[in-house]
């Protein structure tokens, strides 16, 4: 065979390898690689693409080695330099990652997804500016960009900038992983005009933090629209079916009735023009079930005999979030909390991690409740009965903070754009309390300045 001959045939098993990991079957893409890779073993395509594979997979060191490997014999490829970068700021190598985005825009300069990943690690870094600068050379380039607006979107709104931040988040909808998640519509999305006589339906179409937040604008919707129905899920109907505001909540879309217009509930901010000063903040704007609440109080009086302060604790997140592996720990990275004496804790975590359950076994004053808890309606009625919420950056705040509960969120850097920058407090929810990282992924300060406030709330 020719070295043309082979070339082609090599590119063509690539591209077989390349279309494998597109339609996700992933141990194909990887055995066409490797197989690549035993007839030659410093083939650069194959080192780069099986590279890219396991960084999706989560095998990073696996694929930093093998992409630096295919870089070594090919320098100039620039999505092998970005996924360099995605993987080196995920170990949080965030001088690596800088470099291995820099090069990746050397060698590919009008290509904006690289200039978007560039920015999440100037955000990481605490360099916004920077990251701002890269957002705007993205959509230089690709003005449809959606993550490019995303990211300015909610690095406006960290900053306060309300207005413009609106703006930009509304192209969240247009994210690769939006696509499908909302089923076709058969009315007009609202824009805040008066329906007299007509009916809207809510939409919860973003996490069920973004759904507890939002639904603080329901009665300012109602003014406008009078009936409203709302989908869609058990848990958006365990907290919000039995709003006053609205008529009916239905599980699934089918079961909708006809309707004159839809609206997202995250684009109700935006509608209503929101500012710092304008955040609806009336304090609670849900309310638990009075019965269920003294059941948690009597439930909580057998688990733990003695009256000592009650503390829930929710230490991770949904997996598939972004940012989960910045928000989230394990337990026992909670230890320094969890030895306070005077306090007794309790598991808010559902589902509770299977590799917590052995720590948790040795802990003498906490009790895992998740099994009981089977939507947000029972886990809210049991913070009700607690005396504080100690969390991360979850669904579980949010509640916290809609029912008026005290609660200390251990906010990550970069954090979520709802929480702002260097606050202790949050306009969206009066009864929390931030505790913040100084620097990406140093949690043991933020944990020993919690300990050191519980502490002195236990001994009072």
């Amino acid at each position: 065979m020719s070295d043309t001959a082979q070339k082609e045939a090599v590119d063509k098993t690539l591209e077989r390898a390349l279309n494998a990991a597109k339609q996700r079957r992933v141990n194909e893409a990887i055995g066409i690689c490797r197989d690549l890779l035993v007839a030659n073993p410093e083939l650069p395509g194959a080192l780069g693409l099986l590279g890219g594979i396991l960084g999706q997979e989560g095998r990073t060191d696996e694929a930093i080695n093998l992409l630096k490997s295919a870089l070594a014999r090919q320098p100039n490829v620039g999505n092998w330099h970005l996924n360099l970068c995605a993987l080196y700021r995920g170990k949080n190598m965030l001088d690596e990652a800088l470099q291995s985005g820099l090069e990746a825009i050397r060698h590919s300069p009008d290509t904006a997804a690289h200039r978007v990943e560039l920015a999440l690690t100037h955000l990481t870094r605490g360099e916004r500016d920077l990251a701002s600068l890269r957002y705007r050379e993205a959509l230089a380039r690709e003005p449809e960009n959606p993550a490019a607006h995303m990211g300015l979107g909610e690095l406006l709104l960290s900053l306060g900038e309300y207005a413009p931040g609106w703006m930009e988040y509304f192209w969240r909808n247009k994210l690769d992983q939006a696509r499908g998640t909302l089923p076709k519509m058969t009315a007009a999305q609202w824009n805040g005009m008066k329906l007299p006589g007509g009916t809207l339906l809510l939409v919860a179409d973003q996490g069920f933090g973004d759904m507890i937040q939002f639904a603080r604008y329901i009665p300012w919707v109602k003014q406008r629209v009078p009936n409203l129905v709302l989908g869609w899920g058990p848990e958006v109907t365990a907290l919000l079916g039995k709003h006053p505001d609205i008529q009916a909540c239905f599980p699934k879309w089918t079961e909708a009735p006809p309707h004159d217009a839809y609206v997202l509930l995250s684009s109700l901010p935006q509608i209503f023009a929101t500012e710092l000063e304008t955040i609806p903040a009336p304090i609670p704007y849900m309310t638990m079930d009075a019965d269920r609440v003294g059941h948690w109080a009597r439930r909580l009086d057998g688990a733990f005999p003695e009256r000592r302060l009650r503390v829930g604790l929710a230490w991770s997140g949904r997996p598939t979030h972004p940012n989960n592996l910045r928000r989230s720990m394990r337990l026992e990275t909670l230890a320094p909390i969890l030895a306070t004496p005077g306090v007794d804790f309790v598991g808010l975590q559902k589902p509770f991690p299977d590799e917590d359950r052995p720590f948790a076994q040795t802990l003498p004053h906490f009790v895992d409740l998740s099994a009981e808890l089977g939507d947000f309606a029972e886990t809210g009625a049991l913070i009700k009965a607690l005396y504080l919420v100690i969390a991360v950056d979850t669904a579980v705040v949010h509640l916290a903070g809609a029912i008026g509960a005290e609660a200390w969120v251990l906010v990550p850097e970069p954090a979520d754009w709802r929480w702002l920058l260097g606050r202790t407090d949050s306009p969206w929810y009066p009864t929390l309390r931030l505790f913040r990282q100084r620097r990406a992924a140093e949690w043991a300060p933020v944990l020993a300045e919690v300990a050191k406030a519980l502490l002195g709330r236990a001994s009072k």
